[in-house]
């Protein structure tokens, strides 16, 4: 997938099941399309917004040579990707004079067999920008953690710089605070790096000057980003590279800047907390990050006295949203209130939680998970949140690297809390069901009843999240409306879609027992 978050029309081409042709492809750029648009209009350009893969049957399309020049100029004004011209019932061919058009314009047409539904193309096109943006998503996730991996080494300011290098394919310079040239460089760079960076790079040191800016050197594109907040000296990170960064990469290059800036004030173990509370749930928690979590994350409890006076080697997950009504309380109260610097924020109004990372604090929690005991540790802190405005859940303690499995059992415990109105704490006992079910059994067993809600993609994730939200309140419309921020209304329709959908009838408390089990038992389901 490109930048932009469009796919190469190639690949489209490339599905044999869809029976596309192409008629034109122009040789200078191969063209990309982001979504696929329906119309029969005879001047559809007003209502596209770029990138489509435009689809028509030639229903209202006239040949005259005049009208064609307008209609294929229109498209290419509007930014569309690619024509796709379905023959039959209209045109038992793509007509020669549109092909000509066409060519002339370097608009890109394809054929579409009569076999083959737009409505396909259309989820066709859709199912490949999803993959891509899987990909994009997975390969900035392995770029963040590698760069807060590097952190760890034993010249993390050159590892940053190195890793960075790397991951954006690219050469790097990092300049000193003072005009004395390079201090760390990465993958060969240019020896001279030429008067006009030089110039933008006093620019950015400047106390009021830019964050950023670009230039041109070689045939290389030079990206300069400040280091470093005033008033304290600011260096400068040079990257170069024959093509643009896109919007993930810009992300990476964040990252790499927020790390080498920390560490320009010799806080080598000092990541920035929700950037490294982010990374930890979000990704595949590593081991080798431990020394960074234990300082941010508060400290644990001696075993033989009983004092927080020890780096934890253990952690919980909390997930927490605004209690009632009132105004939305700040997420850095409660992040101080935990001890912990490790706290992702959420949106200020709770529809996205609270999550952190804190240090394990062991307590007399109840048999059910409740909180409300009068021992120190995670039902204190979650009582001591309540009373500040969140609504809490807090996973067991696990070491670093089960950290991402945490989160998603303090996502699926928030339900529940929300559900009860009340704050939760996983059980540290083993559950007796939980260890007469074989895991793998029990997943596939739940795909298999779930059908074609087990399926990846947006539409089923949905339909997942709104059955475990209507389940967990006992089917009260209204408060799983407010829980998923959707109207009441829309919550009937998706329940009465699950229902023709798997043929089931949900008011059988079997059947929502089943559906429990399943929807408990899909990974992603619990997300808060």
């Amino acid at each position: 997938m490109h930048g932009d978050g469009s796919v190469p029309l190639k690949r489209l081409l490339d599905r044999r099941d869809l029976g596309l042709r192409a008629v034109v492809l122009p040789g200078d750029e191969p063209p990309s399309v982001r979504w696929a648009a329906v119309s029969e209009l005879r001047d559809p350009a007003p209502y596209l917004i770029g990138g489509e893969l435009v689809l028509t049957a030639g229903v209202n399309m006239s040949t005259a040579p005049d009208d064609l020049e307008a209609y294929v100029s229109g498209l290419v004004r509007a930014g569309a990707g690619a024509l796709g011209f379905g023959v039959t019932p209209v045109f038992d061919e793509v007509p020669a004079e549109l092909v000509e058009r066409c060519a002339a314009h370097g608009l890109a047409l394809v054929e579409v067999a009569r076999s083959t539904p737009f409505v396909a193309v259309g989820r066709a096109v859709g199912a490949l920008v999803e993959e891509g943006r899987v990909e994009e998503v997975r390969r900035v996730s392995e770029a963040h953690r590698a760069l807060v991996r590097s952190v760890t080494a034993a010249a993390p300011d050159e590892r940053v710089l190195a890793t960075l290098a790397g991951a954006l394919g690219c050469w790097a310079v990092l300049l000193d605070g003072q005009d004395v040239g390079p201090r760390l460089t990465a993958a060969s760079p240019p020896r001279d790096l030429g008067a006009e960076v030089a110039e933008l790079a006093e620019r950015l040191r400047r106390p009021r000057g830019p964050r950023s800016a670009k230039a041109a050197l070689g045939g290389d594109q030079v990206f300069l980003h400040a280091v470093g907040e005033p008033p304290r000296e600011q260096g400068v990170v040079v990257l170069g590279r024959p093509t643009r960064l896109d919007m993930a990469e810009r992300a990476v290059l964040g990252t790499a800047v927020a790390l080498l800036g920390l560490l320009s004030r010799g806080a080598s173990a000092a990541v920035p907390g929700p950037l490294l509370c982010r990374l930890l749930l979000d990704g595949q928690g590593a081991p080798d990050l431990a020394p960074l979590v234990a300082p941010l994350a508060g400290r644990g409890l001696s075993p033989e006295s009983g004092s927080a006076d020890t780096a934890p080697d253990t952690f919980r997950v909390l997930h927490a949203v605004r209690a009632g009504r009132g105004p939305a309380p700040a997420a850095a109260d409660a992040a101080a209130a935990l001890g912990t610097e490790l706290a992702d924020p959420g949106t200020p109004g709770g529809d996205v939680p609270l999550r952190a990372v804190v240090a394990d604090r062991a307590d007399g929690a109840s048999s059910d998970g409740s909180a409300g005991s009068d021992g120190e540790g995670p039902t204190e802190a979650l009582d001591a949140l309540y009373r500040r405005g969140w609504l809490g859940a807090m996973s067991r303690a696990v070491t670093v690297a089960e950290l991402p499995r945490a989160d998603g059992e303090a996502a699926a415990l928030l339900i529940r809390a929300r559900a009860a109105a009340r704050p939760l704490v996983a059980r540290e006992r083993e559950d007796p069901l939980e260890a007469a079910i074989d895991p793998a059994a029990a997943g596939k067993a739940a795909r298999a009843l779930l059908g074609p809600l087990a399926e990846e993609g947006e539409s089923s994730a949905m339909l997942r999240e709104t059955l475990r939200a209507w389940l967990a309140r006992n089917g009260n419309w209204d408060r799983t409306a407010a829980d998923l921020g959707a109207h009441r209304n829309s919550v009937r329709y998706r329940i009465g879609r699950i229902e023709r959908d798997l043929g089931i009838d949900l008011s059988d408390p079997e059947q929502r027992m089943r559906m429990w089990f399943a929807v408990t038992r899909i990974p992603d389901t619990g997300r808060g």
